[in-house]
C-alpha cells in the first residue's frame, strides 16, 4: 500500500473517531421543587459552541457520588429550546444547560452530582468529569 492510501485511511479513522470534549462544568445547581427537580449546568461558551457547531448529542448525567453505578440521564435544553436541535444561543461568557429530574432520584442520591456524557455520529464524544450538585429550594 503506498503513503497517500495509508495518510488517507489515517485521515478517515482520526475523523470518524473523532476527539472527546472535556468541558468544564463551571457550576452545577438542582432546584428542588415538590415532584421535579431542575439541574442547571454552567459550561463556557466556548465550550456549547464546540457542542452545538460539532452537533455533539449529549445527556446531563445525574450520578450518586459514592455510588457511580446509580445514574439518571436528562435531556438537556438551553434558553427553552432542545439541545439536540443545535438551534440554541451561544452568545456571552457562559451557556446554561438545564433538564428536569424526578424527586425521587435526588431522594435516592443523598450525594448527587452531575456530569455531561455523549457524542456524535462522527465528530467526536463529549464527557466532562462529575462535579457536585448544589442544592438550592424554590
Amino acid at each position: 500500500m503506498n503513503a497517500s492510501k495509508c495518510s488517507l485511511i489515517a485521515i478517515t479513522l482520526a475523523v470518524m473517531t473523532g476527539c472527546t470534549l472535556h468541558p468544564d462544568l463551571v457550576a452545577a445547581h438542582v432546584k428542588e421543587g415538590d415532584e421535579l427537580g431542575i439541574v442547571e449546568v454552567t459550561v463556557r461558551s466556548s465550550d456549547a459552541k464546540a457542542i452545538k457547531n460539532r452537533e455533539i448529542y449529549f445527556s446531563i448525567v445525574v450520578v450518586d457520588c459514592e455510588n457511580s453505578q446509580k445514574q439518571f440521564p436528562i435531556q438537556p435544553y438551553v434558553a427553552e429550546r432542545l439541545a439536540s436541535k443545535f438551534d440554541f444561543p451561544v452568545a456571552g461568557e457562559y451557556v446554561t444547560f438545564h433538564g428536569s429530574v424526578p424527586q425521587r432520584i435526588l431522594v435516592d442520591y443523598p450525594r448527587p452530582c452531575v456530569f455531561l456524557r455523549g457524542g456524535s455520529y462522527i465528530l467526536g464524544k463529549i464527557e466532562s468529569a462529575p462535579v457536585r450538585l448544589v442544592r438550592v429550594k424554590d
